[in-house]
């Protein structure tokens, strides 16, 4: 017997979307607009303090902010890899260069997203990126 694909859906909103941006404006913002749309969402306010939660191991979905102080989003991404967690993750930045657009293409971040962005825009991306579960 098949899952319906309501139910299916459903499941994947339940996997937490972690969000790690230094700027709490953003982050809570992007919290609250992802949560209207039924998803579990965390935050954090550096890479070093998403890296010391088990819960990256179980996330959807990583929305990561490219510049930040200590460990940037581009080396949470590797961090994540040489654990052998692959997660979706959709990357931010309010500047992108030709060499971070590289080493995300590199590390197999294929969503980049620059700042500012439209709302519809990143719930959009989260569901692509969540379908590819």
């Amino acid at each position: 017997m098949s899952v319906p694909l309501a139910t299916q859906l459903a499941d994947l909103n339940r996997r937490p979307i972690c969000i790690v941006d230094d700027d709490d404006g953003v982050t809570q913002s992007l919290k609250l607009l992802l949560e209207a749309f039924g998803f579990d969402v965390q935050s954090y306010i550096s890479g070093a303090q998403f890296l010391a939660d088990e819960r990256r191991r179980t996330a959807g979905c990583l929305v990561i902010d490219l510049h930040m102080p200590g460990v940037n989003g581009l080396d949470v991404v590797d961090h994540l890899q040489r654990e052998d967690i692959r997660l979706p993750t959709i990357l931010v930045s309010g500047r992108l260069d030709t060499s971070a657009r590289k080493r995300a293409a590199s590390l197999g971040v294929t969503k980049v997203i620059e700042k500012p962005f439209a709302a519809r825009r990143m719930v959009d991306l989260i569901r692509a990126s969540l379908s590819e579960l």
